[in-house]
């Protein structure tokens, strides 16, 4: 046990630690795992479960090679204790065992861990440790370790969490200790928790063997019951409502409130549980002044003292007093104070409205328990709520970070499909070219032998044998006609791959990273070629029927590389709704959408261009796919939300074309869609240079004068 006997610096608090380890939030794996902890911890039904938990949980989540919890003997002035629990990697021996004395530490250390400072040291061999101190941790097979104070609600100090390294040094993170403190601060909670019911299930085991009145057994009884329900609940209006509850139907009592003290020490009631008939206290009573407890700051309760009175009327009270007392309807009351830490929070109070009562001993401590538990229950449900606040705070950090990896990797993605495809067209544009360059050159040099060949057949209509018999096995009548036409064919065939070696480049468009005019269809032409294979072959190779209607489109300002990308997005997506359709068979019922045959589903996806009477350029991709249900609609542009089955969609694409149409080029994008009946995206992009604000952008979706056609037929 790391107990130094000299030369040990002493345990630090959270304000002796670096800068950035007091203001560092815990990261988001530890954030995670705490909250698992506790919730493993506030299932332990009793001090061993609770324990060993403790020690199995945290050890894995900081891959120690042992974890315990250390116990002080009472009364040793903290100089002996045992280890109750472990949990230990193996081939790290166990320290259950092992005895611990040490008449030095109490005197110059227990101090600081009572004031709840926390001990990391990286290396044993390096912090100045005495050697007969050295000699008992290398006898624990201990290089470093961290520990952190087990402390009870009242600061009294229980015993220790010892997170050991044995293979090695190891530099605690403050991410590291700022977990283990949490850890230990909501083990010291639980802690006290288990004590108070053992300390109850005592008392109530103790008045079972003395045979003592079957009431108390049963209000003892009724505390570990509440008490257990306070525990089971981290909401601490659920909790003092059962409190409330729970008490006045023990007690019979005709109110039990639950009084809560302003930073002025005035105060209010904030629950209560009362008979029917009496009037309610709560966010009734304006806030109370009373000047007794406002100018001592809370009078005899500060002192953890409880109060029991019989009889308002025969305690010699002033006027003003029973005045107030008349108010709240009370003729006896007994009150116990709530503490949150060291503060005085509030007070739980039983009132008697019909009568004196003389209050029972056991009735006042089950008031004064209940107190406790309610502030056990506070400052659970305060740090309960701070790590909800802190993963939250997390989550939407997390949720940011992972939306600009995605749209990062998927501008990364086009990057890399853009240079690929313009590397292609460079291989092939150079072979190409030469072959073209050529074929006049053969074509001449061919007419020119065919020239020789029909003028040796004028001179000489009767060949020599051998020739004859050559010309018909070659059937040179038929090359003679044959080969202008490979020629032609050829000429036809190395002007269509430079033509598509041209649109590849027009899709890529590496060298036009910056704002400046282009003509759109060259786009969305260049944009069908890439996705050529997948139109041919989709629909059971059956393939989709592709239907342009151009408009007269002038040139449009935009990033065209950015603009390919959105036309990609969706032109996939229209392919995917297409070929879903076709799947299901479905018969679309919009006369928009023709079909060939009644009884037969053709794939179609439909282009429009044109331009508005808002001097903007509109881009229509209708298909006649499955279409999107209204409930979708209204997230299809959310970011990783995706109609596709599990593994088919990333949900960054429409989410990424939105962003490139509204955020850099001030336009719009919208979804028109009936499901079963194809969807339709519209864009509209500002022709001029001085781009427009979304704001200002219209909200109809039509093109006067119908001078872009709306069908497919």
């Amino acid at each position: 046990m790391n107990f130094p006997s000299e030369g040990l610096p002493r345990p630090q608090a959270n304000d002796e630690f670096p800068a950035c380890a007091v203001s560092l939030a815990l990261e988001h794996g530890h954030q995670t795992a705490l909250s698992n902890v506790i919730e493993k911890i506030r299932a332990c039904e009793n001090l061993s479960d609770l324990f060993r938990t403790t020690a199995l949980e945290v050890r894995q989540l900081l891959r120690a090679d042992r974890v315990g919890i250390f116990q002080f003997v009472p009364d040793s002035g903290w100089n002996e204790g045992e280890f109750v629990a472990e949990d230990v990697k193996p081939g790290i021996s166990s320290v259950l065992a092992e005895k611990v004395h040490d008449h030095c530490f109490g005197e110059q250390f227990a101090v600081h861990y009572a004031q709840g400072r926390i001990q990391a040291l990286p290396d044993i061999h390096r912090a100045q440790l005495s050697d007969c101190h050295v000699k008992i941790l290398s006898r624990f097979q201990v290089r470093a370790n961290l520990i952190v104070p087990l402390r009870l609600i009242s600061n009294e100090l229980w015993g220790l969490l010892c997170i050991h390294q044995c293979d090695g040094p190891r530099q605690w993170r403050p991410s590291d200790i700022e977990f283990v403190k949490q850890i230990g601060d909501y083990l010291g909670v639980a802690l006290q928790q288990f004590l108070y019911l053992r300390q109850v299930k005592t008392q109530a085991t103790q008045l079972a063997q003395m045979k003592a009145q079957a009431q108390a057994m049963e209000r003892q009884q009724s505390l570990v019951k509440i008490a257990n329900k306070i525990r089971r609940s981290l909401d601490f209006a659920t909790i003092c409502q059962t409190a409330t509850q729970e008490v006045r139907h023990l007690l019979k009592a005709d109110r039990i409130s639950i009084y809560q003290f302003n930073p002025d020490w005035s105060g209010n009631f904030v629950h209560e549980s009362v008979v029917a008939g009496w009037d309610p206290l709560v966010e009734v009573v304006s806030p109370l002044e009373d000047t007794y407890l406002m100018e001592t700051q809370g009078g005899r309760y500060a002192n953890n003292e409880p109060l029991a009175v019989t009889d308002i009327y025969q305690e010699g009270y002033q006027a003003c007093h029973l005045e107030l007392l008349e108010k709240f309807q009370a003729r006896a009351y007994a009150i116990a104070p709530i503490f949150q830490n060291d503060q005085l929070w509030g007070l739980f109070a039983a009132y008697q409205n019909t009568g004196p009562r003389a209050w029972k001993a056991d009735e006042v401590q089950l008031l004064a328990q209940i107190g406790e538990q309610l502030g056990i229950a506070l400052q659970q449900a305060n740090h309960v709520q701070q790590i909800r606040t802190q993963s939250d705070e997390l989550e939407k950090a997390l949720e940011e970070l992972k939306q600009s990896q995605a749209k990062l990797i998927q501008q990364e993605k086009m990057a890399g499909l853009g240079q690929l495809v313009a590397g292609v067209a460079h291989e092939i544009n150079n072979p190409v070219n030469f072959i073209y360059g050529n074929l006049n050159h053969v074509e001449g040099y061919v007419q020119d032998v065919l020239a020789i060949i029909n003028l040796y057949q004028q001179q000489y209509p009767e060949p020599a044998d051998k020739i004859r018999q050559k010309s018909e096995i070659l059937d040179l009548d038929f090359i003679l006609v044959d080969l202008p036409k490979i020629l032609d064919s050829m000429k036809i065939g190395a002007d269509r791959i430079r033509k598509i070696v041209l649109s590849l480049r027009n899709f890529a468009r590496l060298d036009e990273a910056e704002f400046k005019a282009v003509d759109i269809h060259d786009g969305i032409d260049s944009t069908l070629l890439v996705l050529s294979q997948r139109l041919k072959t989709c629909c059971q190779s059956r393939g989709i029927n592709v239907v342009k209607h151009y408009g007269q489109v002038p040139l449009v300002q935009c990033y065209p590389a950015q603009l390919n990308q959105v036309l990609m997005n969706l032109l996939v997506n229209a392919i995917d709704a297409v070929e879903a359709g076709f799947e299901s068979h479905g018969v679309l019922a919009d006369h928009h959408l023709q079909q060939v045959h009644d009884d037969e589903y053709t794939p179609r996806i439909q282009i429009t261009t044109g331009v508005t009477d808002k001097n903007r350029v509109e881009i229509r991709i209708r298909d006649n796919g499955i279409g999107i249900n209204a409930a979708q609609q209204a997230k299809v542009f959310d970011y990783f939300f995706t109609t596709k089955p599990v593994g088919s969609g990333t949900g960054l694409g429409l989410a990424i074309a939105r962003d490139i149409i509204v955020g850099h080029h001030h336009g719009s994008l919208r979804l028109a869609s009936t499901p079963g009946q194809g969807a339709e995206f519209i864009i509209r992009l500002p022709l001029s240079s001085t781009r427009l604000s979304p704001d200002n952008l219209s909200p109809d979706g039509l093109i006067p004068d119908g001078s872009i056609p709306d069908d497919l037929a």
